[in-house]
């Protein structure tokens, strides 16, 4: 059994691996134990009971964690497994069909001290779900509703399902394209924290139609240097559609305007005057709108929000949007690299995993 600064030593190592450091990003220990504080208020509140106002508490992590992962996302079943071989406990994950190959060479490559803390499966028919202390469960709202179903009220539940996110972008200059083009084409924008679209403040001196110009510019350039994986015939499919249906439109109201890559189904940019928040069809097709003046009437997807990618960023200006339903918000070109201890779907990474047995 190996202690908390032990597996802080090794999770620190281990996360040199190139996968763990292109999807999460490269820890030092340092890292690890503010992490550990932020939630813990100790880096050994694992390990020992330590003074809590007038008693002694010491955090108690699950014995076993089931992580249900999904293909789409897979920085998030890195960040998950992450989480629970730090709290020292047995980890089921239960790879997608497709499977996860960067997961499973990370996994691989682990110390022993680590890896036997790992079972991994593709098949959940063959996991009892009812012998884990938590499972951490990340899908659609399908399944998410699934799993549930399957929870006892001794077992901690934390669901991750669908979710979409936004730009807004109130300084609509290049380096803002820029910026949102990367948030939206990172994972070809299979993942909760993709742009599903840019929310221009006309009142900054440039127009939503013209910043659509600059993202479909600077979606191109992205697209030139990070290609998109090879689409299947139902995704391919599904954005043919989605530009038709764009291209009928705009051909009808000058309200609606379609930019795409012509030789390819690389990107597709849509101008918009409708400040109705719609999913995209994913594969890199992104909306531009006007920023309209009340953001609470964006329609019923905004309850998914995920995260508000804003440019310029301003902590201020942050704060004003903390009555929307997202989660988080942070500067553009940052919705695809959360913080290590960002509260997802609103909860403690660690914290809510751990209970508490008290002295005193």
């Amino acid at each position: 059994m190996t202690c908390t600064q032990e597996r802080i030593q090794l999770l620190a190592d281990a996360s040199k691996h190139p996968a763990f450091a292109q999807l999460v990003g490269e820890l030092c220990e340092a890292d690890i134990c503010s992490w550990l504080v932020a939630e813990l208020g100790n880096a050994d509140a694992l390990d020992h009971f330590s003074p809590h106002e007038n008693i002694y508490s010491k955090a108690v992590a699950p014995k076993h964690i089931l992580h249900i992962v999904s293909g789409n996302t897979p920085h998030a079943a890195f960040q998950s497994l992450l989480r629970g071989l730090l709290l020292g406990s047995h980890n089921t994950i239960k790879l997608p069909s497709a499977g996860l190959p960067d997961l499973v060479s990370w996994i691989a490559s682990l110390p022993e001290k680590l890896n036997y803390l790992i079972t991994a499966s593709n098949d959940l028919d063959t996991i009892d779900i009812a012998s884990s202390d938590a499972v951490i469960a990340i899908g659609s709202d399908s399944t998410i509703e699934a799993i549930q179903k399957q929870i006892h009220p001794h077992q901690t539940f934390i669901p991750h399902g669908h979710k979409l996110s936004i730009g807004i972008v109130t300084d609509a200059a290049e380096e803002a394209a820029k910026l949102a083009a990367r948030d939206v084409s990172l994972y070809d924008q299979r993942g909760c924290l993709s742009l599903h679209a840019v929310y221009v403040d006309e009142s900054s001196g440039i127009s939503a139609r013209n910043f659509s110009r600059l993202l479909a510019d600077a979606m191109a350039d992205f697209a030139e240097h990070t290609p998109p994986q090879s689409l299947s015939l139902s995704e391919a499919g599904a954005i043919y559609n989605f530009r038709e249906t764009t291209r009928f439109m705009a051909a009808n109201s000058s309200d609606v305007e379609l930019l795409e890559s012509h030789e390819n189904l690389n990107w597709t940019v849509v101008y918009q005057t409708s400040p109705t928040l719609e999913l995209s069809c994913l594969g890199r097709c992104v909306y531009v709108k006007p920023l309209p003046k009340n953001l609470d009437h964006l329609g019923p997807k905004s309850d998914h929000l995920s995260t508000i990618a804003l440019h310029p960023f301003d902590k201020t200006e942050a704060e004003k949007l903390s009555h929307l339903p997202a989660h988080r918000i942070c500067p553009l070109g940052q919705s695809q690299s959360p913080s290590l201890s960002w509260h997802q779907d609103g909860f403690a990474p660690l914290a809510s995993l751990v209970k508490w047995k008290d002295i005193g």
